[in-house]
């Protein structure tokens, strides 16, 4: 995300070029102490009821095509 906002590197004063993605990553480790895989985000979400309410996304772009099938 750091990359979409800063772009894939920076310019130092002193003319060093320093990929952001390491800044974030650095950034990250100083504060968890580590670099949370996918699986671990994952394991921290607790299911809310109203994330399984969704329709599918056809039915509210074309309700005939409910009828169709």
């Amino acid at each position: 995300m750091s990359e979409r906002f800063f772009g894939a590197t920076l310019t130092l004063s002193t003319g060093r070029i320093v990929p952001v993605r390491l800044i974030g990553e650095q950034h990250v480790k100083e504060d968890l102490g580590f670099i949370p895989s996918f699986a671990d985000w994952v394991k921290c979400i607790r299911p809310e009821p109203w994330m399984g309410r969704a329709l599918p996304l056809h039915l509210d772009l074309d309700p005939l095509a409910a009828n169709a099938a």
